[in-house]
This record gives structure tokens, C-alpha cells and sequence, in this order.
């Protein structure tokens, strides 16, 4: 004897689960492809928001902020990024905003070229950090505290044998 459907019952659900379906499908995880000046807004607004205008390219002291296609992204290769503010305070579309946190999504990676893990005596990382981040053992690699890390960079410009580099940290924004 078959089962008769309930289509009353199979109507409902479906009705109760598109929104359901909606909202994760709004709520998808998004990833920053490119690390952001500080005071970045999540990662979709971002995209949503810059304009490319080059405002905070221009008001940059330290020169780390660099336009691309579509948006502007940090380079910290060749300096290191003070936290001035001066980017946000330009920014005319507010996907750099002063109410957002003070962070760079990069994080240093130290190469075993280090001249500490090398068995000479260099703690420049360390004392460069700000944020004291950083501790040094003799003989061994830098290691990092990711908590008290804000991607500044200043490990980077301190290593002045360029065993340091800073590595996009994957961090999910929604």
C-alpha cells in the first residue's frame, strides 16, 4: 500500500528552508587574496568599496601601499608599515575606516638562513618588534606569538640578510 505525500507538509519545509539556504549562501566565507593597508573593512566590502583612486597610495609616509587591477594592497619589501593612519584618513569610500582594527593580515616567516639559527648572535627581528611579539633562543629560529603580531613588517626591515618574509595569513571574514 503506498504512502500518500504530503504536500502540505513538503511545501512548508521547502518554504522554511529557502531563506535558510539564502543565508548561507550570503554568509560564504571570504578570503583577503592580497594583504590590506590597516583599518581594511572585511575583505567583500573591500572589494565592494575601493575605488582605485590612489588616495592612500598617495598619503602613505612610508610608501607601502601600492595600487593593482582593481584595489590597492601593502608591499612591505622594501619598508615597513607604522600604523600612521594617514591611508584611512584619506579614504573617501570608507573601505579603509578608522573604526576597523589596526592590523595587517601578513604575519613573518623566518628562513633557516637566520643568523641566530646559524649560531651567531642576532636578535634584530626582536628588537625591531614593537608589539614584542617575537622571542629568540640561542640557536634556534625566531619564534612568533601570532596574538601580539600586527604585520608591520618592522622583523622584516630590521633582517638585514633578508631572512625574514611575510606570508599572507588566511584569515576567513564573512
Amino acid at each position: 500500500m503506498p504512502e500518500s505525500i504530503d504536500n502540505q507538509r513538503r511545501g512548508f519545509l521547502s518554504r522554511v528552508a529557502k531563506p535558510v539556504q539564502q543565508l548561507k549562501a550570503e554568509a560564504e566565507v571570504h578570503q583577503r587574496t592580497m594583504p590590506r593597508p590597516p583599518r581594511a573593512v572585511a575583505e567583500p566590502l573591500f572589494e565592494h568599496l575601493c575605488d582605485n583612486c590612489g588616495e592612500c597610495v598617495f598619503a602613505c609616509p612610508n610608501s607601502v601601499i601600492e595600487k593593482q587591477e582593481a584595489n590597492v594592497k601593502v608591499n612591505l619589501d622594501y619598508n615597513a608599515c607604522s600604523f600612521c593612519d594617514a591611508c584611512a584618513q584619506v579614504c573617501p569610500t570608507g573601505a579603509l575606516h578608522m573604526t576597523t582594527e589596526q592590523q595587517i593580515d601578513l604575519m613573518p616567516k623566518f628562513a633557516v638562513a637566520c643568523n641566530n639559527h646559524l649560531g651567531l648572535d642576532c636578535v634584530e627581528c626582536q628588537s625591531a618588534c614593537g608589539k614584542g611579539a617575537i622571542s629568540i633562543e640561542d640557536g634556534e629560529l625566531p619564534e612568533l606569538n601570532a596574538d601580539k603580531c600586527n604585520g608591520c613588517g618592522e622583523c622584516r626591515s630590521a633582517c638585514y640578510i633578508g631572512a625574514v618574509s611575510m606570508e599572507l595569513v588566511r584569515v576567513a571574514t564573512v
